[in-house]
C-alpha cells in the first residue's frame, strides 16, 4: 500500500491518457474507454472505471479494497473518499466537491459490520457532506443529496448500524442521519432535519428533530423527486427516464 501511495502521488501531476495508462499497466485497474482522470490519486487494492467517467482535480481514494466507479460518472473536485471494504458508484453519478466519504480506517467496532456504500444509479452528492460508512450506506437510484453541510454516521463510538436512503428521494441541506436510521422512497427530507429512526412511507414530505412524516408530497412538490438527476444525459443512451 505504501508503494502504491508513493506510486499514486507521483503520477497525480501527469496527464490523463499517461495515468490511466499507468493504472491499468502498473496498478492493474480495470478503466474503460474515454475516462479522464485529473490531478488526483486513486490508491486502491481492487479499481473499475467505466466508459466516459470523469475524476477532477483534487480527489484522493485512499486505502479502498474494491472501489468501482461506473460509467458516465463525474467526481468533481476535492473530495476525499477513504477506506471501505466496497464503494460501489453507480452509472451516471454525480460527486460535486468538498466532500468527506469515509469508513473508519482500522475501527475498533463491537460485532459485524459491513463497511460498504452503494450509489445507486443517477444519485448525486452536491458539496460539503460527510459521509461515514463504516456500517453499510445505501442510496436508491436517483437519490439527491443537495444543499450542504449534511451528514451521515453509521458509528456510535464501538457500535454502528447502516443507514439507507430510497429512490428518487431529496435531501436537504444541513441534515442529519444517525446509525440505523433510513427513509422510504420519493420522500423529500427538509433542511435541518435529523433522521433517528427508520422513516417508512413513499412519496411523503419528512420534517423535524426528530424527522417524522408530516404529509404527502402535493402535485406541485413531486417534481423534486422526478426531475432528471442528469438533465445532460437525458436523451442519450442510456440515460435516466423520469420516475
Amino acid at each position: 500500500m505504501k508503494l502504491r501511495l508513493i506510486f499514486a502521488l507521483l503520477l497525480v501531476p501527469f496527464p490523463s491518457f499517461f495515468k490511466v495508462w499507468m493504472y491499468r499497466i502498473g496498478f492493474g485497474y480495470k478503466i474503460g474507454k474515454q475516462v479522464k482522470i485529473g490531478f488526483s490519486a486513486i490508491i486502491a487494492d481492487e479499481c473499475s472505471i467505466g466508459d466516459r467517467s470523469r475524476i477532477g482535480h483534487l480527489n484522493v481514494f485512499y486505502r479502498n479494497q474494491n472501489l468501482r466507479i461506473g460509467s458516465d460518472v463525474i467526481i468533481g473536485f476535492a473530495n476525499r473518499i477513504f477506506g471501505g471494504k466496497l464503494l460501489d458508484i453507480g452509472d451516471k453519478c454525480h460527486i460535486h466537491r468538498f466532500n468527506e466519504i469515509n469508513s473508519i480506517l482500522d475501527p475498533l467496532v463491537l460485532g459485524d459490520f459491513d463497511p460498504t456504500l452503494e450509489l445507486g444509479e443517477g444519485s448525486v452528492i452536491t458539496v460539503n457532506h460527510k459521509i461515514d460508512f463504516t456500517d453499510r450506506v445505501t442510496f436508491g437510484p436517483s437519490v439527491v443529496f443537495a444543499g450542504r453541510n449534511s451528514n451521515i454516521w453509521t458509528h456510535n463510538r464501538q457500535k454502528t448500524a447502516p443507514v439507507s436512503i430510497g429512490r428518487n428521494c431529496y435531501i436537504g441541506s444541513n441534515v442529519q442521519f444517525v446509525a440505523g436510521s433510513s427513509i422510504g422512497e420519493y420522500c423529500v427530507l427538509a433542511l435541518g432535519s435529523i433522521v433517528t429512526k427508520n422513516i417508512e412511507g413513499s412519496w411523503k414530505i419528512v420534517a423535524g428533530m426528530p424527522a417524522q412524516v408530516k404529509k404527502d408530497l402535493d402535485e406541485d412538490s413531486k417534481v423534486l423527486v422526478t426531475y432528471p438527476t442528469r438533465p445532460d444525459l437525458e436523451g442519450a443512451e442510456g440515460a435516466l427516464p423520469v420516475a
